[in-house]
């Protein structure tokens, strides 16, 4: 949560959780990331899971992404708007044996968090998020096609364009991260892939250009295998090497020359001494 004077009221809902703090605080935040823009605004997006009006009936925290401004170097700061609803709620993934939402034919824990980012050649606002709007949700039995999303500001987060899909595989897309190219003004977003279905493997891709023209590489030197993990096992029938937690994040930051630099949780070396394959963190330059 951003901390400021007086404070963070929404505007959006039904928003105050009984017994969660203070009426009308924002007090329900994760995943809070910063970012400045070339006029030296800084902007903190977050999740806030109190806008009751998008639970759906029977389901609990359907998060909002939100925002937060200052112009003074973080001395005040605005009221929290509203950027887009997610759908990640209790009825909206399944669950892995630890009660963590997971995704279909897995045992790994998944968030929907992404990041946001200002561009420094023109102070366009970008934010990535992923969620299962397009699975099976709002349901007792769900199941996963989550997707990368991606949202756009002209104007300071005063107004939004999208949700924007990043990619149309079938199968699943999760931990997304965005940066801007100093040198191009172009975007480029990272995130784990499992391609046109879900089968055992994900990737880990890059898309790099503009909004709508995205092209993708996968940057992963070989799939990750979850489903055959020697650490964190899930040691559930049907299941039972399958890892509850792979890395939660990646990340993504151009150069100065205009270079990505980019860093990945992977699950692709087998080791064959422990019949399994080891988790790791790999780097790459594109």
């Amino acid at each position: 949560m951003v901390e400021a004077a007086g404070d963070l009221r929404l505007e959006r809902g039904a928003l105050h959780v009984p017994g969660d703090g203070p009426g009308h605080q924002c007090d329900e935040n994760q995943f809070s990331v910063p970012t400045v823009g070339p006029d030296g605004t800084v902007y903190v997006a977050f999740e806030n899971e109190q806008n009751r009006a998008l639970w759906e009936p029977g389901g609990f925290f359907d998060d909002q992404y939100l925002l937060v401004k200052s112009t003074d170097g973080g001395q005040t700061w605005s009221s929290p708007s509203f950027i887009v609803d997610l759908e990640d709620g209790s009825n909206d993934y399944p669950f892995n044996v630890s009660g963590r939402q997971t995704l279909t034919g897995y045992q790994v824990r998944v968030n929907s968090a992404g990041n946001i980012v200002a561009s420094p050649t023109d102070g366009r606002l970008y934010l990535v998020f992923s969620d299962n709007r397009n699975g099976v949700h709002d349901s007792a039995s769900p199941s996963t096609n989550t997707d990368v999303f991606l949202m756009v500001s002209l104007n300071g987060g005063v107004s939004w364009t999208g949700p924007m899909l990043v990619d149309g595989g079938g199968g699943d897309q999760w931990f997304p991260w965005v940066d801007v190219d100093p040198t191009t003004g172009e975007i480029g977003i990272l995130y784990h892939d499992r391609g046109s279905s879900n089968g055992p493997l994900y990737d880990t891709a890059l898309v790099e250009g503009t909004p709508g023209s995205l092209v993708k590489t996968t940057v992963s030197a070989a799939p990750s295998n979850p489903t055959d993990s020697i650490f964190f096992r899930a040691r559930v029938p049907g299941c039972v090497d399958c890892a509850t937690f792979h890395g939660d994040y990646n990340n993504l930051s151009y150069g100065s020359d205009g270079v990505a630099n980019l860093t990945w949780t992977d699950m692709s070396i087998f080791m064959p001494a422990a019949n399994g394959f080891a988790q790791f963190i790999f780097y790459a330059r594109k």
